[in-house]
């Protein structure tokens, strides 16, 4: 009686621990940006770039949606993989980088006796929305480096709104993705025309 009553309690434990564990859903994404091949005269000017930071509620783990008016859900079961400045950071190296431009992470950044860049993108908001499907918001800056003085050369606010193509975590993961990879070009076409322009 004892015997079984422990085989029952275990069987309990187990549905419920793997229940939980197929409930919860992780997401990233792909790396999919095409190098190009680097244009004659493109600057080969090293840019740093800072880890991509994200304020208020979105800076989790947990996906973020804005349910109502005034009224954020935090998911229990889907989360990206990573931590979303991390997974952003990370995509904008890799993106630039095949489009052409010399962009080196700030933490490995070494002492360049040249001038060199810094650029820094702040996201405000970067969540899921009843309405607007994905949202993504905030501004980004570009600086240059030079004798130890720090310059703001460029600085724009950003904002996109992409309706979901279907129901469900999936659809909302590839919104986020196409406006940061709208973003990213934007970003790319900008400070490659800034960097030809002070090479002359």
């Amino acid at each position: 009686m004892k015997s079984s009553l422990q085989i029952c309690l275990l069987a309990l434990l187990m549905m419920g621990c793997s229940s939980n564990s197929d409930g919860h859903k992780y997401y990233k994404f792909s790396d999919q940006a095409q190098s190009v091949e680097k244009q004659i005269g493109a600057p080969e000017t090293p840019i740093y770039l800072d880890q991509v930071a994200i304020l208020g509620v979105s800076n989790q783990q947990a996906f973020v949606q804005f349910t109502q008016p005034n009224t954020v859900n935090i998911a229990s079961f889907h989360f990206w993989a990573e931590h979303p400045e991390n997974m952003l950071t990370q995509l904008t190296l890799s993106y630039l980088n095949k489009r052409g431009l010399t962009i080196i992470p700030r933490t490995l950044a070494g002492d360049l006796n040249t001038t060199r860049y810094s650029l820094k993108l702040v996201v405000d908001e970067y969540a899921g929305h009843y309405e607007k499907g994905a949202i993504l918001s905030g501004n980004w800056y570009f600086y240059k480096l030079q004798a130890g003085n720090t310059q703001l050369i460029q600085t724009k606010r950003f904002s996109f709104e992409n309706q979901l193509q279907d129901d469900g975590f999936d659809a909302l993961v590839a919104a986020h993705k196409s406006n940061w990879l709208l973003l990213l070009n934007d970003v790319e076409q900008i400070l490659t025309a800034q960097l030809k322009q002070s090479s002359k």
